[in-house]
C-alpha cells in the first residue's frame, strides 16, 4: 500500500513565489522515507500540507494537487520546536494532551501513558515540570507525546536536533521497531546522520521541485547530488566517499566496524581492531593554557521543583578558545551556561568574569560582555526585517557599525537577498544563522552558543564552522553546546564534561580523545575519524575526514613501498 503526493504545488500568496513545484512522490506504508533538502527548498511546506495545517489554519494560499490516503488515515507530527506542541505544565500532562482530545477513555490514556514513558526511558521525568526539562528532553517528551497518539503517519520534522547521541539511537530503534510493526515515518531532516541505518527511502528537494526519487544506498552513492542538496551524511560515509576516489572496489559502509574492516584489509590487516594505542603525548604539541576569561567557583544550581541541576561544579574557561561543553541530555549544559550570562542565579558557588563576580549584575550589564545565542531563534528574533536583527544587538548596546559592515555579513551568509525579510519567515536554519550573526556587532567577547546547528543543512554548517573559526581570530571565545561532535572535534580546543550535574571532565581537545572511557560514562561515541585513528594505529589522531585520509594513504603508500 502507498500514500501519494500528487502534483502539489503552493504559493503562500496568489501573487507570491511558488514555494513547491508539481511534487509527486509515493510513500510506502511500512517504511521510513527520508525528505532531504536545503534550508528553504520546501521541506517544512510540505509537513504543513502533509498535517492539514495547509490550507485549514493557514490560509490565503494556492495550493495545487492533493497527498492521497485512505479516509480516516490519522496523520501526526513531531515538530523542529518541541516548545510548540508541549501544553500542560507537568510532563504527564503534556504527553495526555493529545490522546484527551482524541476522547480515548482514562484507562487507555494511562495505559499508553505507561507504554511511551518506558519506550522512551522517560519514567524518571513523569513528575518534573516541563519548563524545567532541557531542550533534548523536552524534544523527548514531544515524542512521546505524539506517539501515545499511534498515528496510522508520523511525521517527524527534525525530531532530534537537541537530542543527544543516546536519544537519538533511541528513536532510531523505536521507528526501526515502528517499520517493522507496518506503521509509516516521514523524517524531514537534512541530517542523516543519525538516522542513515534505517531510512528505506530518499527524497530529494530542491527549490521547490523533487530531483531525487529512490534508495539511500543509491543516495549515498550519489556524491554529487549530496553536495547539491547540502545533506549532512554520516562520517563514515564521507570517509567511504573520500577513500572510494583513491580505492576500487569498496563497498558502502555506514558503520565504524564496517569501515575499521574494509580500511584494515586495506593496510594488510595488521592494524584493524587492535583496540586503542598507547597515548600520543608526545606525537602533538600541547598549547599553553591561556589565561581564564571565565571562572565558575563551587556553582550549584538546585531548581524550585527540586531538582539538583548542577552540584559544586568549578571550571577556567580559557581566552581566546572554543570551548565544547558536553553531556547527555539533562546533565546540566544549558543550566551551566546560563549562570555565564545572568539568566540563572546559582544557589550556590560564583562565577567570574576577569576576576570579578558577575552575581550583582543585570543581564543587561553582563551581555556587554557575554552573550548567550538560545538553541531556538524564535527566542531572539524582535525585529521586522532581517537588517534590522542583525543590527539589534549593536543598537541595543551604542555600538557603531556601517551600512558597509551589514552589505557585507548578508552577503557572505547568503542573506542578502533576504535583507528585507520578516525574519520568522525564514527557514529555521536560517534563522538560527540570522540570531548568530547578530551577536558580530555586539560589544561581547565571550559568544555562548547553545546548539548552534538546530535547523541547518550542510551549507549553513559550513558557514557556522568558517564563523567560529574566524571569532577566534579575532579574539573572542567561543563557549559551545552541542550533540553533533564531529563538528565539536573539528572546532574546539578546550571540552567541559557534565554528567548528572556534575564536572566529570576538563581539559584539551588532545587530552579528550585519549579518553574513550569519558565517553563510555556519558553514553556518546567519538567521532568515527578519531575511533578510526585508534584501532587503525595511525601515528596521530585525526579531527577531520581530509586529515583521516591523508594519514590513510600515507600508511598504504608505506606499506606498498614495504613491499
Amino acid at each position: 500500500m502507498e500514500y501519494r503526493v500528487n502534483n502539489i504545488s503552493y504559493k503562500y500568496a496568489p501573487d507570491g513565489k511558488e514555494v513547491l513545484k508539481n511534487v509527486s512522490f509515493s510513500i510506502e506504508k511500512g517504511k521510513v522515507t527520508a525528505i532531504v533538502g536545503p534550508s528553504g527548498c520546501g521541506k517544512s511546506t510540505l509537513v504543513e500540507i502533509f498535517s492539514g495545517v495547509i490550507p485549514k489554519l493557514i490560509t490565503g494560499g494556492v495550493l495545487e494537487g492533493s497527498f492521497d490516503m485512505p479516509e480516516k488515515t490519522f496523520v501526526s507530527v513531531v515538530s523542529q520546536t518541541p516548545e510548540n506542541q508541549l501544553f500542560g505544565y507537568g510532563v504527564e500532562d503534556a504527553i495526555a494532551f493529545g490522546m484527551e482530545n482524541l476522547g480515548l477513555p482514562q484507562e487507555e490514556i494511562a495505559d499508553r501513558m505507561e507504554y511511551v514513558l518506558d519506550l522512551l526511558n522517560l519514567q524518571y521525568l513523569r513528575n518534573r515540570s516541563v519548563a524545567n526539562l532541557s531542550g533534548g528532553q523536552r524534544q523527548s517528551v514531544c515524542i512521546a507525546s505524539v506517539l501515545a497518539m499511534n498515528p496510522d503517519i508520523l511525521i517527524m520534522d527534525e525530531p532530534v536536533s537537541s537530542l543527544d547521541p543516546g536519544g537519538k539511537a533511541m528513536v532510531q530503534g523505536i521507528l526501526r521497531q515502528l517499520s517493522v510493526n507496518g506503521n509509516t515515518t516521514v523524517l524531514v531532516d537534512n541530517n542523516l546522520v543519525w538516522s542513515a541505518g534505517i531510512v528505506d527511502h530518499v527524497i530529494g528537494l530542491l527549490d521547490g521541485e523533487v530531483v531525487f526519487d529512490g534508495s539511500r544506498d543509491d543516495f549515498f552513492r550519489d556524491f554529487e547530488l549530496q553536495e547539491r542538496l547540502g545533506v549532512i551524511i554520516p562520517q563514515e560515509v564521507e570517509i567511504y566517499r573520500e577513500l572510494s576516489g583513491h580505492f576500487q572496489g569498496l563497498e558502502l559502509f555506514y558503520t565504524v566496524e564496517e569501515a575499521g574492516e574494509q580500511i584494515g584489509s586495506l593496510l594488510g590487516g595488521e592494524t584493524a581492531g587492535r583496540g586503542e594505542p598507547e597515548k600520543r603525548s608526545g606525537k602533538e604539541q600541547k598549547t599553553e593554557q591561556a589565561a581564564p576569561v571565565i571562572t565558575v567557583h563551587n556553582l550549584a544550581k538546585t531548581f524550585s521543583d527540586g531538582f539538583h541541576a548542577l552540584i559544586d561544579v568549578n571550571a577556567n574557561l580559557p581566552e581566546g578558545k572554543v570551548i565544547a561543553v558536553l553531556g547527555q541530555n539533562g546533565s546540566g549544559k544549558t543550566t551551566f551556561v546560563k549562570h555565564l550570562n545572568g539568566l540563572y542565579k546559582p544557589t550556590e558557588g560564583d562565577v567570574r568574569y576577569r576576576g570579578g563576580s558577575i552575581l550583582s549584575k543585570t543581564v543587561a550589564q553582563i551581555s556587554r560582555n557575554i552573550i548567550l545565542v538560545f538553541q531556538h531563534p524564535e527566542h531572539m528574533l524582535f525585529e521586522e526585517t532581517v537588517e534590522r536583527e542583525l543590527t539589534f544587538c549593536a543598537r541595543m548596546q551604542q555600538v557603531d557599525f556601517s551600512a558597509e559592515q551589514i552589505t557585507e555579513v548578508l552577503s557572505r551568509y547568503h542573506l542578502e537577498q533576504e535583507r528585507e525579510t520578516f525574519p520568522l519567515n525564514l527557514s529555521m536554519g536560517q534563522k538560527h544563522m540570522l540570531t548568530i550573526l547578530s551577536v558580530l556587532f555586539s560589544s561581547a567577547d565571550v559568544i555562548i552558543l547553545d546548539e548552534p546547528t538546530l535547523g541547518m543543512d550542510g551549507f549553513l554548517v559550513k558557514d557556522l564552522e568558517g564563523l567560529i573559526r574566524s571569532l577566534k581570530e579575532a579574539g573572542k571565545t567561543v563557549i559551545m553546546i552541542s550533540h553533533e561532535i564531529p563538528l565539536v572535534f573539528r572546532t574546539m580546543d578546550e571540552a567541559v564534561i557534565l554528567n548528572a550535574g556534575e564536572k566529570i571532565f576538563e581539559g584539551s581537545r588532545q587530552e579528550l580523545a585519549d579518553r574513550s572511557d569519558i565517553f563510555e560514562r556519558i553514553g556518546i561515541a567519538m567521532p568515527p575519524v578519531v575511533r578510526l585513528s585508534h584501532s587503525l594505529g595511525l601515528e596521530r589522531i585525526c579531527y577531520t575526514v581530509e586529515e583521516f585520509t591523508e594519514q590513510i594513504l600515507k600508511k598504504y603508500a608505506e606499506k606498498e613501498g614495504g613491499r
